[in-house]
C-alpha cells in the first residue's frame, strides 16, 4: 500500500513538472515572438522538443522581414520611376503648350487649335497628378501634424478651386471654432479634390460646408446638390482610376483624398442626401 501511494505521488509530481516545463517553454516561445516583433532576432539556443517549433517560427519571421524589405524597396523604386516618367513627360508638354500659345494660327482652323490646346492642358494636369501621387505614396510614415483652423483650411481650398459664379458656396458658422491636427497642405489637397468633384457636375448650383465635433473626432462635411451618386458606384468612387460614366477627370481625385485623410489619422465616407451627395471627413482626436 505505501508503495502504491508513493507511485501515485511520483506520477502526480512528474505530471506537474511536465506541465510546468511545457508552460514555461510556451511562455519562452511567446517571448521570442514578441522580441522578434521588436526586431530583436536572437537565435534560440535551447535544445528540446520545442526547439523545432522555435526554429520554424524564427525562419518564418526572418522570411517575412526580408519580404517586407523587398516590397518596401520595390515600392520606393516604382515611386521613383513614376516621378521620372512624369517629369520626362511634363517637359515636352510644357514646351508644346508654349508653342501653341505663340504659334501663328492665321492659317489654322481655330477649333482644331483649341482642341489641341485642351488636350495638352489635360496631359499637363495628368502629369501634375502623377507627381502628387508619387509624393503622397512616398510618405511611409505619418505626415507632420500641426494645429489647423478648419475655416482657414476651407478658405484656402476655395481660393485654389475658384468656384464659378453660378455655384453658391455656403459656409456654416461651425467652421470658425473647430481645430484639427494634420498637414495643412495635404488636407487642403483632399478638400480641393472633393470640391472639384462637385463643381465638375453641371447640375451643381450649391455647396454647403460645415463642421461638427464630439469627444472622438472632429468632422468636416461637404454637401452638394448635384444629384447624388449611383448606388452601385458609391462604394467605388474612392478607388484609383475609377471613373463614373459622366466624369471628365482621371479617376484619381477622390482616391487621393481618401489616402490623404487616412495618412492624417482620419477617414472619409460618401452618402446620398436629399438632392445631392455628402462627403464626411472624420479627423480623430488622437495624437
Amino acid at each position: 500500500m505505501p508503495y502504491i501511494i508513493f507511485w501515485i505521488i511520483s506520477l502526480l509530481l512528474v505530471y506537474y513538472l511536465t506541465k510546468l516545463k511545457t508552460k514555461n517553454r510556451i511562455e519562452e516561445i511567446i517571448s521570442l515572438i514578441n522580441s522578434m516583433r521588436q526586431q530583436n532576432y536572437c537565435i534560440p539556443m535551447k535544445q528540446d522538443e520545442f526547439s523545432i517549433l522555435e526554429d520554424q517560427i524564427y525562419k518564418i519571421f526572418i522570411e517575412l522581414v526580408e519580404e517586407k524589405e523587398r516590397a518596401r524597396i520595390n515600392s520606393r523604386n516604382q515611386i521613383e520611376y513614376l516621378e521620372d516618367i512624369a517629369h520626362q513627360i511634363k517637359t515636352p508638354i510644357t514646351k508644346m503648350l508654349f508653342s501653341v500659345e505663340t504659334i501663328d494660327v492665321s492659317n489654322l482652323e481655330n477649333d482644331k487649335m483649341l482642341l489641341l490646346k485642351k488636350q495638352l492642358q489635360r496631359l499637363n494636369s495628368l502629369t501634375d497628378v502623377l507627381l502628387k501621387l508619387s509624393s503622397l505614396d512616398s510618405k511611409e510614415d505619418k505626415m507632420k501634424k500641426e494645429n489647423i483652423i478648419i475655416y482657414e483650411l476651407i478658405e484656402y481650398s476655395l481660393e485654389i478651386v475658384e468656384p464659378p459664379n453660378h455655384i453658391n458656396i455656403v459656409l456654416d458658422s461651425s467652421l470658425a471654432d473647430k481645430i484639427i491636427k494634420g498637414n495643412f497642405y495635404w488636407i487642403s489637397e483632399a478638400i480641393i479634390n472633393i470640391l472639384k468633384n462637385a463643381i465638375g457636375i453641371q447640375k451643381c448650383t450649391k455647396i454647403e460646408i460645415k463642421a461638427e465635433k464630439n469627444p472622438l473626432y472632429t468632422s468636416l462635411i461637404i454637401r452638394d446638390n448635384a444629384g447624388g451618386i449611383q448606388n452601385d458606384e458609391i462604394r467605388k468612387i474612392f478607388k484609383r482610376f475609377y471613373k463614373t460614366p459622366d466624369s471628365k477627370g482621371f479617376g484619381i481625385g477622390l482616391a487621393m483624398a481618401k489616402s490623404i485623410v487616412e495618412k492624417n489619422n482620419g477617414d472619409i465616407e460618401a452618402y446620398n442626401v436629399d438632392d445631392g451627395a455628402e462627403f464626411k471627413i472624420k479627423f480623430y482626436n488622437i495624437t
